[in-house]
């Protein structure tokens, strides 16, 4: 019997190349193998035919070349040319037992590599390589042989497929673009014996010239196309599909189609936005591929840059301030990226902002290979570019001191009350700055702070805010000045319980935008102690029986129902029997408006209430009432005392 073997990826790929299909065929008759230690006794033959594929028709003057054990190994090689009818034979090719060609001792099996070179003029492809291996077969005789038929249909390729490409949304042609013809050839066939037969494609290329015209030739004929364009991005768009190649001559043209080519982009570096920290600021906008329509003549005139805050700069005849701009491109002139920067150095702690003129507009940049116009710069439609780029000159990178507040600080505070409630509703303290500029120039103090209006979660802190920026931008070494507003009862929320301090501090910020570290943190709070309403007796829970009441001027603290009344109550009349107090029955804040009840029953019958006077009890007692804060009820001429 006889078999085919592809050689690997070698064999795979010029299968795609050449597009022909091999059929084997041998002869096998039974019996038992020869001893393999009489090799030299066993030879073998290939014989075919070299056939048209369409036609079928013989190919004369084609030559068949067979090598012991592979093309590629430097072993013994056979050959023989196609007669008239397209006939070969091959005859005492040696029997081998491995790929080399040499016996290893083991059963043999004969393994040729074999090609067909097509005849010098002809329109055929050059036959794809194979490896034919033939076992062990013996006829009735008992004399060995090994054999092999093998018919080898070959393809014309004088076919051709030319025609002219635009891009999609563009007047402009299809440049410098490669494009990939794709042909699926089947190789079936009807032979004596074995047949091999597969789908193989066929794969051809060729670029576009600057008009965007193309041809390809030594297409395989009476086999359809497919035609593809091939970008730079690694992607493809589909030109045309089942395009015919006829049996002679030239297919029909591809005409008035067009391409949707891949985007033209640009980065700019440094982005917009960024500080530069250096005074000669440079720039540099890289395409994605080269373009043309755009010189750097163009790009200077384009640009401008903002000089309200530049105080040392060299400016041109217009006023602008002069750029010196560069590009860098390829062997045709086409650019690949542009840079411009300051002809002279910028001032420092600036922010400025760069005109781009015309230059992004649509259609003026246009790409030299596939002609279509700049999309983006840096991932942004070139339509919603901002009409100015923003940047910052900070060449000076050191923090600036930090804030003292106090006596022996460099920040006064004024105009803070000296007492401060629970329903105050708001603080505006003063700052009185003078200006510290040992670290680095100041630019402007900012005030962090932070009250418990702040945050909607009471379950969290709440966080530092920027608050309020004192400038000091046009101080040297001098006083600044400014105030911070904190409004809307900043010491409370409406949530019961939610109560504390204002927190504040501050910290410089350079003129180039570098934050110093952050004061000490600074405390504004309640410090007013508790103030006693009023108090009296009445039947506050209909029970018939009198309870006492007593009022303060804000939500307290530290006492809840079923304390014992005496331990934050003293009743006197004097007399040595005045109103006994019992336990504490309520306690009420309430928010807007601010204060608390306290009801305390009483434990006697109330009978003798006449001459009463409550005193809570103040600071220093085991126990006492406080405020949220924690202040203590005022004691300053009796202010927790009064009569009932």
């Amino acid at each position: 019997m006889s078999k085919l073997q592809n050689w690997s990826n070698t064999l795979v790929l010029l299968i795609a190349t050449l597009g022909v299909g091999l059929v084997v065929s041998g002869c096998d008759s039974g019996g038992t193998s020869p001893d393999s230690n009489n090799l030299g006794d066993v030879s073998g033959a290939i014989t075919g035919q070299v056939i048209d594929n369409a036609s079928s028709t013989p190919i004369e003057g084609a030559k068949v070349v067979v090598a012991v054990g592979s093309l590629d190994a430097e072993g013994e090689s056979f050959s023989a040319t196609t007669g008239a009818e397209g006939r070969f034979a091959i005859t005492d090719l040696p029997a081998t037992t491995a790929d080399d060609g040499s016996n290893t001792g083991e059963d043999p099996s004969a393994k040729y590599g074999i090609r067909v070179e097509t005849p010098d003029g002809s329109n055929y492809r050059d036959a794809y390589r194979g490896q034919v291996e033939l076992a062990y077969g013996n006829n009735e005789t008992g004399a060995v042989e090994l054999g092999a038929n093998i018919t080898f249909p070959l393809q014309k390729n004088n076919g051709s497929l030319s025609g002219q490409l635009g891009v999609t949304g563009s007047d402009a042609p299809l440049r410098n673009t490669e494009l990939r013809a794709s042909q699926t050839i089947n190789t079936g066939f009807t032979a004596e014996g074995d047949a091999t037969s597969g789908i193989l494609t066929v794969t051809t290329t060729t670029t576009t010239d600057e008009q965007g015209s193309f041809t390809f030739e030594n297409l395989v004929v009476g086999e359809n196309v497919d035609l593809y364009a091939r970008f730079d991005n690694n992607t493809e768009s589909t030109v045309a599909t089942q395009k015919s190649i006829p049996d002679e001559g030239s297919a029909a043209p591809v005409e008035n189609s067009s391409v949707s080519a891949p985007a033209l982009t640009a980065t700019l570096d440094p982005a917009p936005g960024t500080d530069f920290g250096t005074t000669e600021p440079e720039w540099t906008l890289t395409f994605n591929r080269p373009v043309a329509g755009v010189t750097t003549d163009d790009v200077a005139e384009a640009l401008s840059i903002d000089e309200s805050s530049i105080s040392t700069k060299a400016v041109d005849e217009s006023g602008n301030v002069e750029l010196d701009v560069s590009a860098t491109t390829t062997e045709s002139g086409a650019i690949e990226s542009v840079s411009w920067s300051v002809a002279e150095p910028l001032s420092d702690g600036i922010e400025f902002q760069v005109g781009y003129g015309s230059l992004f507009d649509a259609g003026v940049i246009v790409g030299a290979q596939y002609g279509v116009g700049l999309s983006e710069v840096n991932d942004t439609r070139v339509r919603r570019l901002p009409a100015l780029l923003d940047y910052s000159i900070g060449a000076n990178t050191n923090a600036p001191a930090t804030p003292a507040i106090g006596e022996d600080g460099n920040v006064q505070v004024s105009n803070v009350p000296e007492t401060i409630d629970y329903d105050v509703p708001g603080v505006s303290p003063n700052l009185t700055i003078n200006v510290d500029n040992s670290g680095a120039p100041v630019k402007e103090y900012q005030v962090f702070a932070r009250t418990v209006e702040d945050t909607e979660d009471r379950g969290q802190a709440p966080q530092f805010e920027l608050k309020e920026t004192i400038s000091a931008e046009n101080v040297e070494f001098g006083e600044t000045s400014g105030s911070v507003t904190f409004s809307g009862n900043p010491l409370r929320t409406n949530v019961e319980g939610t109560y504390g301090p204002i927190e504040w501090k501050i910290r410089a910020v350079s003129i180039n935008n570098v934050e110093g570290d952050f004061s000490e943190t600074q405390e504004i709070a309640d410090n007013d102690s508790l103030d006693l309403s009023g108090a009296q007796y009445a039947d506050f829970d209909s029970d018939g029986d009198d309870e006492l009441k007593v009022t303060f001027s804000e939500p307290v603290s530290d006492i809840s129902a079923g304390d014992a009344g005496t331990d934050y109550f003293i009743i006197e009349d004097g007399s040595n029997d005045p109103t006994a107090l019992g336990e504490v029955a309520e306690v009420n804040n309430s928010i807007s408006p601010a204060t608390a009840t306290v009801v305390v029953e009483l434990g006697d019958d109330g009978s003798n209430t006449a001459n009463d006077e409550l005193t809570v009890r103040e600071a220093g007692s085991d126990n006492f009432v406080t405020d949220l804060a924690g202040n203590p009820i005022k004691v300053e001429s009796d202010a927790n005392t009064t009569s009932l």
